[in-house]
């Protein structure tokens, strides 16, 4: 069951993991958020500068050209964006800054709004800090406006240090609100499918063993997906389970009800006709011991079910398999049928010796019944690739395709049914002991006439001296 798993392996422990990263980073999002230095960049930012220092600046600018010449003042100029704040900028006559800088929006917004009364020459200088505007001549630029502007930089963003600085109460509601919307979805996310599981698992209960939620669950990779899946295959096992036993039980019926009704019709006849008592007991003793052999071989059928215990021991399977095959020859002989056998000196295996002989031996009977007489039966052991494979090969019919994959069901007897009063439960049983043995039994008609068994089992380990 825990390999069912093990692809699965991490897929909610994944998930929750993640919601928790999640989580944590969506708290540490919204508190640097809120954290965040909420001045933003002065209302002025980017207007015409007023005040004391704009006549000092917009001085300096003129005394530039004044005293080391124009080129002197436009070098000033480009360099007191990085070096002068508030920044002075110069416009010509068309409205151009001299030196080439771009002059922000709100500034000249409020050179065009402005009253061209308060230019009067007489005027100018005198109240530049009051207006923040002066009007002059620059050489080779005739007359041009000088003016200041407010350029200081935004604040710069916090740190993360800011985020320890808010309130208790500011991280409980943060910590709170992630936790039920992360923990929400992920407790969704899980619910859902738990509860298809649980709807399902109460209709098996009520015995509707024909719901499938692999699908309903939308093929999920991780332990529920997987655990879906194994309910949707423990459903069809089940399902498959209670057929068979549902047919077993009509075909024992079937089998039995044939010689009760037999033994019925004797003892009746029997009471009618005194005289033939004698001839009818033994009819009934053959219908007897008809019914014992059908009971030993569901028995058998029954103690080789996958749940039942078995004792198996690694040892030298070919001197066994010798014994069947002797035992088979002198039966054959009979009817004019050889067994011959071939195989190597050893081959080691882990067995239940009395269940995998008895397979064995179903079917090389099984193979005698079918085979003409004077023809002679194969049986062939060898080992490939860590796997033991007994074959068991006659001259016999074969078998029609479509009934190969059936023949080894319970009471199934094919077309071709042979000599003999078997019940069908030979391979049936020789079938389910190779599975428990770990192997595989199949059968495939010969090209040159006759049916061929195919027995493949996993060799073992040989056993160590002494041990």
């Amino acid at each position: 069951m825990q390999d069912k798993f093990k692809g699965a392996a991490g897929g909610i422990f994944l998930k929750f993991f993640l919601g928790l990263w999640i989580a944590i980073l969506l708290v540490a999002g919204l508190a640097w958020t809120l954290s965040a230095d909420r001045r933003d960049a002065p209302q002025n930012y980017g207007s015409i500068e007023r005040g004391p220092g704009v006549c000092r600046a917009i001085d300096v600018a003129r005394n530039m050209e004044r005293w080391g010449g124009t080129e002197a003042m436009l070098n000033w100029l480009r360099d007191s964006s990085s070096n002068t704040k508030p920044e002075v900028f110069v416009l010509d006559y068309r409205g151009q800054e001299i030196s080439g800088r771009t002059v922000p929006a709100m500034a000249l917004e409020e050179l065009r709004s402005m009253d061209p009364r308060t230019f009067l020459r007489g005027h100018r200088h005198r109240h530049c800090g009051r207006i923040g505007v002066v009007v002059a001549q620059v050489e080779g630029f005739g007359e041009c406006t000088f003016f200041t502007v407010r350029t200081d930089p935004p604040p710069p963003r916090p740190g993360l240090g800011a985020l320890w600085r808010l309130p208790l109460w500011v991280w409980i509601v943060m910590l709170a609100v992630v936790t039920i919307l992360v923990s929400g979805a992920l407790a969704w996310n899980q619910a859902r499918p738990v509860r298809k599981l649980h709807w399902a698992m109460q209709k098996a209960a009520e015995g509707d063993l024909d719901v499938r939620i692999a699908g309903e669950v939308g093929n999920r990779h991780d332990e529920i997906g997987a655990l879906a899946r194994q309910f949707d295959e423990m459903a069809e096992r089940i399902t498959g389970l209670l057929k068979r036993q549902k047919r077993l039980f009509h075909d024992v019926s079937h089998e039995l009800r044939s010689p009760l009704a037999r033994i019925s019709i004797a003892i009746a006849l029997a009471q009618k006709n005194p005289q033939k008592t004698d001839e009818l007991l033994e009819r009934i003793e053959r219908d007897v011991q008809s019914l014992d052999a059908l009971v030993d071989e569901l028995l058998t059928y029954a103690r080789l079910d996958d749940n039942a215990p078995m004792n198996f021991e690694v040892l030298n399977i070919v001197p066994l398999i010798e014994g069947v095959v002797d035992d088979a020859n002198f039966e054959g002989s009979a009817k004019g049928v050889s067994v011959l056998f071939a195989a190597p000196q050893e081959c080691i295996i882990s067995a239940h010796v009395d269940t995998l002989l008895r397979a064995v031996e179903n079917l090389i009977r099984n193979a005698i019944r079918y085979s003409p007489t004077q023809s002679a039966i194969d049986v062939n052991l060898t080992t490939t690739q860590g796997k033991a494979i007994i074959t068991v090969a006659d001259h016999g019919p074969g078998m029609p395709e479509d009934e190969i994959e059936r023949m080894f069901d319970p009471f199934v007897r094919g077309k071709n049914q042979a000599t003999g009063n078997g019940f069908g439960l030979g391979l049936a049983i020789a079938k389910r002991a190779v599975e428990r043995h770990g192997g595989t039994l199949s059968a495939a008609n010969r090209p040159e006439g006759g049916l061929m068994m195919t027995i493949a089992l996993p060799l073992a380990q040989k056993k160590a001296a002494g041990g």
